[in-house]
């Protein structure tokens, strides 16, 4: 696993012929997912896998929820609910778990 670029942006210098565009990073690499994918950790993709949800499932869940809430131990941690679908997310939008729940 990777840590995340950290990027530290520095006031220009004063005066002279400063191209600020050179101090802009690079757009990161989407990792080999596809626009509309989420990105999910290795065990929320098997839990997915294992009950049949595709990934666009779980996409639409996180953007139109009939519910959501914060975690109860980790209130940074989101619970998105669409249907009987319920998926774990973490603050930078990471899908962390994903489950069935009846009603």
């Amino acid at each position: 696993m990777t840590a995340p670029q950290l990027v530290f942006l520095a006031p220009p210098p004063t005066g002279g012929d400063h191209d600020a565009t050179a101090d802009v990073p690079a757009p990161r690499h989407s990792g080999g997912r596809t626009a509309g994918t989420p990105r999910m950790t290795r065990g929320a993709r098997t839990a997915a896998a294992g009950m049949g949800v595709p990934a666009s499932d779980v996409q639409r869940c996180i953007d139109a929820p009939d519910d959501t809430d914060p975690d109860r131990d980790v209130p940074s941690r989101t619970h998105f609910r669409r249907g009987d679908l319920v998926v774990l997310a973490a603050a930078d939008g990471t899908v962390l778990r994903v489950e069935r729940r009846g009603r």
